[in-house]
């Protein structure tokens, strides 16, 4: 071919990929979800994803503290705003230095999308102008494009975000662009139960038992409190999913939950949760563990709340989450007991009754637990499992709990081995004090030891009402606590409260104890730029040892 005829075919190519932009890049791809028919979108946002000049509407969810239950969601509202009013610094930072009314409103919205290639992702505000906006993390630099009420942006790649517009960090706007869905189940393959919406859900659990793949499409699902899962079982909970209520397994292995739906606990009674707390201690223990949203646990769990499985074939093994969202829960996200767990892509969110804790695996050995959302209304994850690994997951955390939790009360058996690096945690909303309420934190009360876990690269954004607690509680064998290192731990944004570290709190004068607190490093610790010192920290000096800050 000639040199001439070459630049001809040249110029014709890109004259065809100019007028048809999907044959320019074969890799590109946009599914947004199906809305379920009957389930509230958000009164405030809309949200548009365009790819080669085609534009595809995601549905937005919307979760509020008043969905159930409405007279403890009162509460737990106003006694957020109340907080807030109540503290100059918390009050400029949410109010600009107003006092609000104690109805002022909260909400969160949520939307999910999957795609490749090159986006723009355009959100629309109902409720007038943009005026200012935040996309977090920050730490990710993506910028918009703002147009009177409309924010765009372009993304090339899966995030999870927030969005913030004009300062209201008490109603935002949750984005999950995931990339393309991969190894979805075939509806056609022997084994594979297709569940379509409104399936009568007794009839649905006798069905189940005999199904290697539960398919749930898209649409409203009710399956009650408890829906039993069997060993070797798949729950696929395709996008455009909306399924009302909770998943059951005692002793259920090699399971796995995977889609881009929802597992949501609108339909549940909070109020017969806080009921159950009335009962014997045994059968409200049984109760109140079929609440989680996914409860995967051992037999002996039957008896009590706190025993686990830490070794293969005592609990569910080899448990699988990914993809799913999981939304307005009335007790744990997920609750799990088994070797090993794995959970990511995962998305927690609308987290508003106390309990409602996000990842809970205490005493289990090998979880691992990535690239997840947590926005949570209790402890979001415990990081005390034997070598549990925890990275590049974001976090939301509302009033209560602590982000990463040691331990509360205790566990008999010694853990140790964590890694925990590469997280942000974007926004906390504590704003009163309790003894909960840090990014870093243990309220252990028991015996059995933690040991040589490490946190690296956590990017904080304030404000942070206080940011390490390492305490244990009482007296007695409460168990020690050594070897925990920070590293490379940024926080932007004030600090309310002083760290600490004390053994044995309220230790009564003449009682003993055989808890440490022992070896505990700080390095390049930071604090608006400004090396974490002795001056941010109350360490008392009954039974801790070798507490060391480095620059």
């Amino acid at each position: 071919m000639t040199q001439k005829k070459m630049q001809y075919v040249f110029i014709c190519l890109l004259i065809v990929a100019g007028m048809f932009p999907s044959m320019a890049a074969a890799d590109d791809f946009v599914d947004v979800y199906p809305a379920p028919k009957g389930v509230r979108s958000s009164p405030k946002y809309q949200v548009e994803v365009e790819q080669n000049h085609k534009q595809y509407s995601s549905f937005v969810y919307l979760s509020t503290p008043l969905d159930n239950d409405e007279h403890n969601a009162v509460e737990v509202r106003t006694g957020v705003i109340k907080g807030i009013n109540e503290n100059e610094t918390l009050r400029q930072f949410y109010f600009k230095g107003k006092t609000m009314p104690p109805d002022t409103e909260q909400s969160v919205a949520w939307t999910c999308y999957s795609f490749s290639g090159n986006i723009k992702t355009r959100i629309r505000f109902l409720h007038g102008d943009i005026g200012e906006y935040k996309i977090l993390p920050s730490a990710e630099g993506i910028e918009a494009i703002v147009s009177g009420n409309e924010l765009v942006f372009d993304l090339n790649e899966p995030h999870k975000l927030a969005i913030v517009i004009n300062g209201d960090y008490l109603n935002p706007l949750f984005l999950f662009a995931d990339a393309p869905e991969r190894g979805v189940p075939d509806k056609k393959l022997k084994g594979t139960l297709v569940i379509k919406p409104g399936t009568d859900r007794r009839q649905l659990q006798q069905l189940a038992k005999k199904a290697h793949t539960l398919f749930f499409e898209p649409g409203v699902h009710q399956i009650g409190v408890g829906f039993e899962v069997f060993s070797n079982q798949t729950i696929y909970l395709a996008g455009g999913s909306y399924v009302l209520g909770t998943f059951h397994g005692m002793q259920a292995c090699n399971v796995s939950f995977r889609g881009r739906g929802v597992l949501s606990g609108d339909s549940l009674s909070r109020e017969y949760v806080y009921r159950l707390k009335g009962k014997p201690y045994q059968q409200s223990v049984v109760e109140r563990m079929r609440y989680h949203a996914i409860n995967l646990l051992a037999m002996d769990n039957e008896k009590s709340w706190n025993t686990f499985a830490d070794g293969p074939g005592l609990g569910s093994d080899h448990l699988d989450i990914e993809g799913i969202t999981i939304a307005s829960p009335r007790q744990f996200f997920i609750r799990a007991s088994g070797v090993p767990i794995t959970i990511h892509n995962v998305k927690m969110v609308g987290s508003w009754p106390y309990n409602t804790d996000g990842v809970s695996a205490i005493g289990q050995a090998h979880t691992t637990v990535y690239d997840c959302f947590f926005n949570n209304n209790d402890d979001a994850i415990y990081v005390s499992p034997d070598y549990v690994n925890v990275h590049h997951c974001i976090f939301w955390q509302n009033n209560n709990g602590c982000v990463f939790q040691f331990s509360w009360g205790g566990d008999p058996k010694n853990h140790k081995g964590g890694y925990i690096h590469d997280c942000d945690i974007i926004f906390t909303g504590h704003v009163s004090e309790a003894n909960n309420r840090m990014i870093f934190g243990s309220r252990k009360s028991g015996p059995g030891d933690i040991k040589d876990i490490l946190f690296k690269n956590i990017r904080i954004e304030g404000p942070v009402w206080s940011l390490i607690r390492l305490e244990t509680n009482g007296a007695g064998n409460l168990g020690s606590i050594s070897n925990i290192h920070f590293e490379n731990i940024t926080v932007n944004g004030p600090v309310i409260r002083k760290s600490s570290i004390i053994s044995s709190r309220g230790r009564k004068p003449g009682e003993t104890s055989a808890s440490w607190i022992t070896d505990i490093r700080f390095k390049n610790v930071l604090i608006n730029g400004k090396p974490f010192s002795a001056d941010d920290i109350l360490i008392d000096s009954f039974q801790t040892n070798n507490i060391i800050i480095e620059k």
